[in-house]
């Protein structure tokens, strides 16, 4: 006998392998409030923007305390810490005002700075965070301007503890006070060969940067400096000197990882990039490697934190002076990288976080503009040309691909903010693999295929010939990582990314993209 309900099952089989089978459309993928760039507050109601990252990672949570661009009635009053909380680098919980600044014209916490978090062995959390208040007027008593705090320099380490990382106490009898007006960025951390606290100081020392060492018995030590207080932070030595420019070395942090013992701080400077130096021994001589830089200017103020046995670099991506367009300004969105480092020599390369490959990992197709799935594209280098490309989505968007380069002349990669499909276009910035410079750099005010304007940001990198490398790149709103066959990093900030069209171009390179595909 015929099993007639054979026939409708099979239909219904072959229907469900069709929908499942499928490709998700490009900016259809529900991403759950995803969020790889995330601002000072979850609020989008509220134009703040995040500054100097104090990460804290703390029983499988990593707290990012940080800058808040928030101000008070005054100029004077500013930058609260704030913090957000993630377990996976992707959602994001906004925990409100941590610290706040006072707004008292006398007080020394009118504006805050940098810090950091520690955790003591009684459970108690402390932070260590830096006072500003450069407010002067004159005393009649000596004509002279003072500071209107009472103290000498604008600048000083306070001290806060809590129970629950939610209510903090300030201590207002804490006031470690240097010899400079920068005197700031505390980063607090426990040595278990000298058995005692260490805190790191941004300042200066007779006309040089240098970061200065503290140290103390307790974290509960006050602020007493003086040699014959043991119960007080007392001064150690010059932890580092800059011996590369004048630039203050701001934002410091100290981790030690497999045997190599790592100092980053970021440049103050034209540069503006988080370098770092490492040594082999705990007391060794700090040496640094050929590149000594963790991405470009657009991760600024880098702290490095472990979460278990992994190494993540934290920064910001800095808003642009001129809103759409202009270099860097101050604050902007959290930028985080995942640091691996060779075994051998402790060379710490930034790498797109696995947690992303993991999330963001449904393809979807993007077309080009004459409506062609697109899985390679060659260029010989003789002309320029692009291969336009439909408009990107809103959504988080995840691009792998390789680059084969054939020649040793010219640039190629991606070119963003095609206002329509055009072929043989470039959009108004460029992500390019400088094959002339040997650089991976981005431009944000290309005018012309001749006129690219100044770099946004670059980093160094020696393209060979007849040679192929993996690139994965992460976008979400304005922000763009590029990173570059797992050993550098470009951070940069492009307004008119999504909702415009973008293309793969070459200017004068021969060279080959390919194995391109697109998650969300």
């Amino acid at each position: 006998m015929k099993k007639l309900w054979a026939i409708p099952l099979l239909i219904l089989i072959i229907c469900f392998c069709a929908v499942a089978c499928t490709p998700a459309g490009v900016g259809s993928v529900d991403q759950k409030g995803a969020n790889v760039f995330p601002v000072s507050t979850m609020d989008d109601s509220l134009p703040v923007a995040m500054g100097d990252v104090m990460p804290f990672y703390d029983d499988g949570v990593m707290n990012i305390y940080h800058l808040r661009d928030s101000k008070g009635t005054n100029s004077i009053f500013y930058h609260p810490i704030a913090r957000i909380t993630t377990t996976d680098f992707i959602h994001y919980t906004d925990e409100g005002i941590a610290l706040d600044f006072e707004e008292k014209i006398t007080s020394i916490d009118a504006a805050l700075g940098t810090g950091s978090f520690i955790k003591g062995p009684d459970g108690t959390y402390h932070c260590f965070y830096t006072g500003h208040n450069g407010m002067k007027e004159k005393n009649p008593d000596t004509n002279e301007d003072e500071f209107v705090t009472g103290f000498k320099h604008a600048e000083v380490v306070r001290h806060a503890t809590s129970t629950d990382q939610k209510t903090w106490v300030k201590d207002e009898d804490f006031n470690l006070v240097g010899w400079e007006d920068d005197f700031r960025d505390p980063y607090v951390y426990y040595d278990g060969v000298d058995g005692c606290y260490y805190m790191l100081i941004t300042t200066r020392d007779s006309g040089a940067a240098v970061i200065k060492r503290y140290f103390a018995k307790s974290l509960d030590a006050n602020s007493d400096d003086s040699p014959a207080n043991e119960n007080g932070w007392r001064f150690k030595d010059n932890f580092f000197t800059n011996n590369e420019g004048s630039y203050n070395m701001e934002c410091p942090s100290f981790i030690e990882l497999n045997g190599f013992y790592y100092l980053a701080y970021s440049e103050q400077g034209d540069n503006r990039v988080t370098h770092y130096r490492y040594k082999t021994e705990h007391d060794g001589e700090w040496q640094k490697f050929e590149r000594d830089s963790i991405d470009a200017s657009g991760f600024y103020a880098g702290r490095l934190e472990k979460a278990g046995d992994k190494l993540y670099a934290f920064a910001w991506c800095a808003r642009l002076s001129g809103g759409s367009s202009g270099g860097f300004d101050w604050g902007g969105n959290l930028v985080t990288h995942e640091l691996v480092q060779d075994a051998t020599t402790g060379e710490l390369s930034a790498v797109m976080p696995q947690n992303y490959k993991q999330f963001f990992s449904t393809q979807v197709f993007y077309k080009t503009v004459d409506g062609r799935n697109l899985d390679e594209v060659s260029f010989d280098g003789t002309k320029f040309a692009a291969v336009g490309m439909e408009k990107l989505s809103t959504n988080v968007t995840r691009i792998s691909l390789t680059i084969d380069v054939k020649g040793d002349k010219g640039n190629f990669g991606l070119s963003f903010g095609l206002d329509g499909d055009y072929n043989n276009r470039l959009g108004s910035a460029v992500i390019a693999f400088d094959l002339d410079s040997n650089r991976l750099t981005c431009y944000n005010g290309v005018s012309s295929i001749l006129r690219y304007g100044a770099p946004l940001a670059s980093v160094a990198f020696g393209f060979e010939q007849s040679k192929s490398y993996n690139v994965d790149v992460i976008i979400d709103g304005e922000i763009i990582t590029v990173y570059l066959n797992g050993a550098v990093a470009l951070t940069s900030r492009i307004t008119d990314m999504d909702e415009s069209n973008f293309a793969f171009y070459s200017n004068g390179a021969q060279a080959k993209i390919r194995d391109v595909k697109f998650y969300e």
